[in-house]
């Protein structure tokens, strides 16, 4: 299942405070109408969370993706670009 070779390394120091100050930043969210989601590439994408039970009704109907329902419904707000990929996957 891969390079056998390839070993997980620990967080530098610089990581770990630089995630620090992220994690930091993010607890300040001055709202709780922000969602987000990614379709899978470097961009999280932040939609308007009031309009929850419209996207629901969307994606009900099976015509709909989550990012085309939000869009659909010009929920959208801003993307946010990081410096590294961040995959979309289901828990």
């Amino acid at each position: 299942m891969g390079d056998e070779s390839v070993k997980k390394q620990p967080l530098t120091q610089t990581e770990k405070d630089w995630l620090a100050k992220l994690q930091a930043l993010l607890d300040e969210c001055p709202s709780s109408r922000l969602g987000a989601y990614t379709i899978g590439d470097p961009e999280l994408s932040l939609y308007d969370r009031h309009f929850e039970p419209e996207i629901n009704k969307l994606l009900d109907t099976g015509k709909y993706d989550f990012c085309t329902a939000v869009a659909s419904l010009d929920a959208d707000l801003a993307r946010l670009r990081f410096p590294f990929h961040v995959h979309s996957t289901a828990g």
